[in-house]
């Protein structure tokens, strides 16, 4: 009986043994019929790929499904121009130079696959199948850290027209298009410029025949910065908080040089703000006025900066140069007078930046509304006139550059006389 038992569980082991290897084997063959269905996909596509024009190819990425033997897969399908010079894309690195060949890529998944079927192969242009007198436009984006700037919109119009956007690596490479100048746009929602304006932007470009035309741009989210000033109580170590109704942000990387924020000759205020601005990696120089000329000498009257993307940072405080004035009439200081500044080197909106005072019992300069004095002025030369009633004074070519001790002036308005009769405009 035991004999019975033994032999009757040999025989049940070795049973399932075969059934797994069966089992196994019907797995591995169904596995492979399956992989073998998506190897015959990829060539399916890759024969499609063949058939489309080389200008369609390039930037190709598209993905779809099909059905063979049963099974659905999924296809991705890309296609980029190639530089055989250098043996990469023709994209960022193969500037000065046409592409040559254009290399397709079909990968195939389907649902439990591990490892996808992939064909790569290459298409070479016949003779006269690219148009001599077509070039290729290379597009490099990057962020203000200098990284690459992916998903960037653009599209061109002109000798002929074109639409993509930046790949991983922060570039876009549209060739064969018609020499000839374009008009590009480009959009990314919430980025600024180097010169800190919102999409959409336009730039103007030429495409080189039988070459390749490299193009670089530069876009960000913008940064804030918040400008706060003081100036000198006369020679005195005693510092008090200045007023300004404009800064200024400079770097070099910016195209336009410098850019303006603020109301030139507007209401003053503690701290100016400056947004949107480009966060460049190095650092930006902020000062208080309007134009590059205001840019002062002396470091302490301008700040530097490192703005943050979507950030905000605040200055220390800049040091403005006082304008210590005294208003008198015969010989004594005169209250209530009131007092124009003008910045006789910068203009804004046609005009000269003039900024307006009243005078206190001392005869020295104060705000009109909250009669704060208020001497601080941006680095600058000025035309300064003072009126009371009908008599006016005028001072011309007043600099206003000393931080160590302010510029003093006095300013005598005349009882009478010819020529000083009126307001100061």
């Amino acid at each position: 009986m035991i004999e019975v038992l033994v032999s009757a569980l040999v025989i049940l082991i070795v049973a399932g043994a075969v059934l797994s290897l069966m089992s196994a084997t019907t797995r591995s063959a169904a596995d492979q019929r399956t992989k073998a269905a998506a190897y015959s996909a990829a060539q399916e596509d890759q024969a499609r790929l063949r058939a489309m024009r080389l200008s369609s190819l390039n930037r190709l990425d598209e993905t779809r499904t099909v059905s063979l033997d049963g099974s659905t897969f999924t296809v991705e399908s890309k296609g980029v121009f190639v530089n055989s010079s250098t043996g990469t894309d023709s994209s960022c690195e193969a500037e000065g130079s046409s592409a040559d060949y254009v290399r397709i890529t079909s990968t195939v998944t389907w649902n439990g696959s591990r490892t996808p079927v992939t064909i790569d192969s290459i298409v070479a242009p016949s003779t006269a199948s690219l148009d001599p007198n077509h070039g290729s436009l290379i597009i490099t984006a990057t962020n203000g850290q200098l990284e690459p700037l992916s998903g960037l919109g653009l599209s061109g119009s002109g000798a002929g027209t074109f639409s993509g956007s930046t790949d991983a690596n922060g570039c876009a490479n549209f060739a064969d298009l018609p020499a000839g100048n374009y008009t590009l746009s480009t959009s990314a929602t919430g980025f600024v410029d180097a010169d800190g304006n919102y999409s959409p932007w336009a730039t103007t470009v030429g495409v080189v025949a039988s070459a390749s035309t490299p193009l670089s741009l530069m876009y960000d989210l913008p940064g804030t910065v918040l400008a706060s000033f003081n100036y000198r109580v006369g020679s005195s170590s005693e510092f008090r908080t200045a007023y300004a109704d404009s800064i200024v942000a400079y770097n070099a990387l910016m195209p336009s040089g410098a850019k303006g924020y603020g109301s030139p000759g507007g209401t003053r205020t503690e701290t100016v703000e400056a947004n949107p601005l480009f966060p460049f990696k190095e650092a930006d120089t902020i000062y208080a006025g309007s134009c590059e000329s205001n840019l002062p000498e002396s470091a302490a009257a301008k700040a530097t900066v490192i703005v943050p993307a979507n950030g905000t940072v605040k200055t220390p405080q800049i040091q403005l140069p006082a304008l210590n004035l005294t208003a008198k009439r015969e010989g004594s200081p005169i209250g209530g007078a009131r007092v124009t500044v003008t910045d006789e080197s910068c203009r804004s909106g046609g005009s000269y930046v003039k900024r307006e005072y009243t005078t206190d019992s001392s005869g020295a300069m104060v705000n009109p509304a909250t009669h704060v004095p208020e001497p601080g002025l941006p680095w600058g030369r000025y035309q300064v006139c003072v009126s009371i009633g009908e008599r006016h004074r005028y001072e011309s070519r007043v600099s206003v550059k000393n931080l160590t001790s302010g510029t003093n002036l006095t300013v005598e308005v005349p009882t009478g006389g010819w020529g000083s009769g009126g307001e100061c405009p």
